[in-house]
């Protein structure tokens, strides 16, 4: 819960605190017959929407709220039914137990919603009435458990199953940092958007990530208009099979995503690899994006990167998600899907496979442009190191120079350091710490520009153009953009935040410039980001860092302060060293121990 206004009411650390409330029912449903409602936990009456922003800097609502949805065609009767829900706020946690209770029936008329609201976090939005009104108690802004339970049913011990087979939970949702949720946490929603329901409300996969999208908040009441399933889309987006099959040797797996229907408009939908008994560090490569089905257009794949390691192991998993899909598109039931990876290793190599130049070259390619090794530099990063033969000192100075070669190429420089500076320059330090981009956005936002890249190819630098394009037209409308930059700001204000963002500078002549190509059309919002994205000064002043957290990003797959770190103490004695050794890699000797750490060696082999 967000901070009371009651005094001292935040020095409540770790304390639990337990609301039960019974719902007053007498005079809300006569919209339905209680005769023909059933009596037995429905698996069709789902958790649709969860608000939780209510009242804060930028919401649209002043009041936070859970709306609920029966997704089938018959009534169903929810008396003796209870929402319970648990939030938390830093380190105090509360729960509230919601339950229905009428001398006859609680009917729930098929594609009705129901809407609960809480207490205002703020006077920010506008004022919502709900059906039913829940005083003093306000939904966990980073952080909650959702449990929709049948009749009579209370909340087990523990996480509940998904999907539990008991028929205890009828439905529920875990967003933020929640312990419990159903296959993957939902992730916490800004103060404008709300965690909503895939395809109108209908589609339930039991993956909370999967299953809830970003969306305007949209909340509905009993008295709304009814919505049938299947009439909020007449396309349906899904994965080609819920299968696919790879040797570990293959390096890639290539993933088809289908659309069916009507497809004479344009659609969107973001994929996303997670763990599943695979761990990216050590078996995978992250994957992220947005595919684009243009009209007509009935598939779409992308490809998922894999790890040749040397440890013996069993088949491992890695999990598929779709979500969010724009245009006349809804996502199909097959909205999740799973690779398995079949190992190639029958005995333990003798020693670590990073040790191997061929092995150490691929994954560079993987590591850091995010695709398989083109022969032809595969080639020569490899004949560059075996140029030493046995000499052991010139291997490793050739291996060194081989993986910082990777950081300061031109297609790096032009995809992910670009992507580095974009985030540095256009959202401010309070939004991510130091202002840097975290490690899954970075690659989501690399691999949309680097997609089908391979500098020296045919057609490689129209094709970087055009991703280039297209993604900063994209980022431009993010809703943590458009949240710094909204659409009143004047030309010469939106250049000045953003030359402030790049500690200023641009010249007289570069700001004027393109303030008057934003005020005569010449420019737009995209073309003004990329130029001070991509001035030279800036990128000189930022070369260090991203270097830096590059080492991370590359190397060890992770953030700075991920564990096993716990702030930024390892990357400040790392930007250090290279300042002070002005900028020289050897002599900082940073790459160097990046590549020989037991944690980038450990991803491999033991």
């Amino acid at each position: 819960m967000r901070p009371s206004s009651k005094p001292c009411e935040h020095l409540r650390s770790r304390r639990v605190k337990i609301l039960s409330l019974a719902v007053a029912i007498a005079g809300v449903f006569a919209i339905s017959s209680p005769a023909r409602a059933q009596s037995v936990a429905d698996s069709n009456i789902r958790i649709s929407q969860i608000y939780t922003r209510g009242g804060e800097a930028g919401a649209t609502y002043q009041n936070d709220f859970i709306e609920l949805y029966n997704r089938g065609n018959t009534v169903v009767d929810i008396n003796g039914w209870t929402l319970s829900i648990t939030t938390s706020e830093g380190f105090s946690s509360s729960q509230l137990s919601i339950r229905f209770l009428s001398s006859g029936s609680v009917p729930f008329v098929p594609g009705t919603h129901m809407l609960f609201t809480f207490t205002t976090g703020g006077a920010n939005g506008q004022p919502l009435d709900g059906d039913f009104p829940v005083p003093f108690v306000s939904l966990g802004s980073a952080s909650g458990q959702i449990v929709l339970l049948a009749k009579d049913k209370t909340l087990p011990a523990g996480c509940p199953a998904s999907p539990d087979l008991t028929g205890a939970v009828v439905d529920y949702v875990g967003y933020g940092t929640a312990a419990c949720f159903e296959g993957a946490v939902a992730l916490t929603p800004p103060a404008n958007k709300s965690l909503t329901r895939i395809n109108g409300g209908c589609t339930d996969t039991n993956n909370n990530l999967a299953d809830f999208s970003f969306a305007d908040p949209n909340p509905r009441r009993l008295t709304s208009p009814g919505t049938v399933c299947g009439s909020q889309s007449s396309s349906v987006i899904q994965f080609s099979a819920p299968q696919y099959d790879t040797f570990e040797g293959s390096g890639v797996v290539g993933i088809t995503v289908t659309r069916t229907g009507d497809v004479s408009t344009p659609a969107t939908v973001d994929y996303f690899t997670s763990d599943g008994t695979a761990t990216e560090r050590q078996d995978y490569n992250t994957t992220l994006g947005t595919l684009q089905f243009k009209p007509g257009e009935t598939q779409k794949a992308f490809d998922v990167l894999t790890t040749n390691d040397g440890f013996v192991e069993s088949n491992e998993t890695i999990s598929l998600g779709l979500l969010r899909a724009t245009g006349n598109a809804g996502i199909g039931p097959r909205n999740s899907a799973t690779i398995v990876i079949h190992d190639n290793d029958f005995v333990p190599p003798a020693s670590n496979v990073v040790d191997a130049s061929n092995f150490f070259v691929d994954q560079q390619y993987h590591d850091f442009l995010n695709r398989l090794a083109d022969p032809a530099g595969f080639q020569f990063w490899l004949n560059n190191i075996e140029s030493c033969g046995s000499n052991a000192q010139c291997r490793e100075v050739k291996r060194i120079d081989t993986s910082a070669a990777f950081f300061l190429s031109i297609e790096f420089q032009q995809t992910g350091f670009l992507v580095y500076r974009t985030y540095k320059a256009a959202l401010p330090d309070t939004i991510r710490p130091r202002g840097m981009p975290r490690y899954r956005e970075f690659m989501r936002d690399t691999q949309e520009i680097s997609r089908g890249v391979v500098v020296n190819s045919p057609g490689w630098e129209a094709l970087l153009e055009s991703n280039t394009v297209a993604y900063f037209n994209s980022f431009v409308a993010r809703d943590d953009f458009l949240i710094n930059f909204p659409p009143q700001l004047t030309p010469a204000q939106y250049v000045d935040i953003l030359n402030s963002r790049i500690g200023g500078r641009l010249t007289a002549s570069e700001r004027d410039g393109l303030v008057a190509g934003l005020s005569f059309g010449q420019e737009t919002r995209a073309t003004v980001l990329r130029k001070i994205a991509e001035n030279p000064a800036f990128t000189a002043a930022e070369f260090n860092r991203a270097f830096v957290l590059m080492q991370y990003f590359g190397y060890l797959r992770r953030n700075p302060d991920d564990l096993p770190n716990t702030d930024f103490s390892g990357f400040d004695f790392w930007l250090n060293k290279l300042n002070q050794a002005g900028g020289d890699y050897r002599a900082a000797e940073m790459v160097k121990a990046f590549i020989s750490s037991d944690e980038y060696r450990k991803r491999f082999g033991q």
